[in-house]
């Protein structure tokens, strides 16, 4: 089991350290984790009411799911950056597109919680 650890990339480590990590600080945050991830998406969802508007037995438990669902964007940046590892040279721009991947899932996991639960 090290050796096939250790042969990994990294980051491919990353991110399976990135998804067990957010994933428990997810559900341990207690939703924090879940509204900190909504105001970097926010200005997407001006439509419908603020965050501090919304109101319900679903608002707790839609912020911990929220943080909890947002770690599976560290295994789908992984494999962005797997299969662009061959096209793009510069790490720096890997890592931006890491990050917009995470940015990204985090605005669709947001989208359909605020689909289904806000009027």
């Amino acid at each position: 089991m090290v050796e096939f650890w250790t042969n990994l990339t990294y980051a491919t480590k990353f991110s399976a350290i990135g998804f067990v990590g957010s994933f428990i600080l997810g559900f341990v945050s207690m939703g924090i984790l879940g509204a900190a991830l909504y105001y970097p998406v926010s200005f997407l969802f001006r439509a419908y009411p603020a965050l501090n508007d919304w109101q319900g037995d679903w608002v707790w438990p839609a912020m911990i799911m929220a943080g909890m669902m947002w770690s599976f964007g560290f295994i789908l940046a992984g494999f962005a950056w797997h299969f662009l590892e061959a096209h793009v040279s510069s790490v720096i721009v890997l890592r931006c597109i890491y990050g917009f991947v995470l940015w990204g899932w985090a605005a669709i996991v947001w989208f359909g919680i605020i689909r289904m639960n806000v009027a």
